[in-house]
């Protein structure tokens, strides 16, 4: 750093400023330093950071969840993309860890303190919920939630969600608005369920009101084969319903097809809508209606949460709420 400052003009303080991204210097000034540090060859020894800092440089992400190729859920892959991004703009480095709900097996990520904070996206029941909580509070780390209600009595944490039960109370009232008569609207949803899950079930009963019943039709692993079992039992036991609505929208997706299959039109029999909007609607006919996630901005405000934790101390609020929207298509 010193030979950086010394071929730049500048000190080596500013040398430091410019390459962690920190204001101060003009624009002519960090172009020059940049340019003699690629001339240089500099590269900084990230050893030798980590123990000035008293850091390892890591952010731990934490998945519990029942499907072990859980990184092919797009609302995962998305919010660990955004919280990728902006460790990496900072030098950090993720250390990613999937954990079955039911497993005994401890976490190796929550064996020893490896990370400066931790983002941990929970499923499950409420008691394997609580004991990863319990395992995580002991190592006395910064924590991040996603898509949680609250910071489960962890004390230095802060949760960042989508407003999911605004958006389930968006689709029941467009639901509501377009249906010709009352009834029961099959709600799918995996059996081994995220809070997600339970707030956008909440808002699709706010939304439809007085008159219609929302039946929550449990679709195992959430799975395309097991989506469509479920949903062809639950039509096959009763009274046809008056909408489907998929907890996200690989469910809506699979139930379409199965409704196609048999004979029904969507939305003509049977209206189909979904939730989170990521490519997956593009590539059915009718479009899907859905309710669009943030997950990607979800995982960036995550990191951006963190890294000010660690820099400044403190989150900027206990509860962080990104807007969702309805976009709808030609299924309901």
């Amino acid at each position: 750093m010193r030979d950086v400052a010394a071929a730049a003009g500048v000190t080596p303080m500013t040398v430091s400023n410019v390459l962690n991204g920190r204001p101060g210097a003009s624009a002519e000034t960090r172009a020059r330093v940049l340019k003699e540090a690629e001339r240089l060859n500099y590269r900084p020894d990230a050893s030798a950071r980590r123990l000035r800092l008293e850091r390892t440089g890591s952010i731990g992400v934490l998945v519990l969840d029942s499907a072990p190729d859980y990184l092919r859920d797009p609302f995962i892959t998305n919010v660990i993309a955004g919280l990728g991004n902006v460790a990496a703009e900072r030098a950090f480095s993720l250390v990613l860890q999937g954990v079955r709900p039911d497993s005994a097996t401890l976490a190796p990520l929550l064996a020893q303190s490896q990370t400066d904070a931790l983002c941990l996206l929970l499923s499950g029941s409420s008691a394997a919920r609580q004991r990863v909580v319990e395992q995580v509070s002991r190592l006395r780390q910064p924590v991040v939630l996603v898509q949680e209600r609250d910071a489960l009595s962890l004390p230095d944490a802060c949760v960042v969600r989508q407003d999911d039960r605004a958006g389930g109370q968006m689709l029941g009232a467009h639901l509501r608005d377009m249906l010709a008569a009352n009834g029961t609207v099959f709600f799918l949803t995996p059996e081994i369920a995220w809070t997600a899950q339970a707030e956008r079930h909440a808002g699709l009963k706010l939304g439809l009101g007085k008159g219609f019943k929302v039946q929550r039709v449990i679709c195992g692993d959430e799975s395309y084969a097991a989506t469509q079992a479920a949903l062809a039992a639950a039509l096959d036991e009763g009274p046809p319903p008056v909408a489907v609505v998929g907890g996200n929208d690989q469910m809506a997706l699979a139930a379409m097809t199965l409704l196609q299959g048999r004979g029904m039109a969507v939305p003509g029999d049977m209206p189909v809508a979904g939730f989170n909007g990521f490519d997956l609607f593009r590539y059915v006919q009718p479009p899907l209606t859905t309710v669009v996630s943030p997950a990607y901005e979800i995982g960036v405000r995550a990191g951006e949460e963190i890294l000010k934790r660690l820099e400044e101390g403190s989150f900027s609020a206990a509860d962080i709420v990104l807007p969702v929207q309805l976009r709808a298509g030609g299924s309901c």
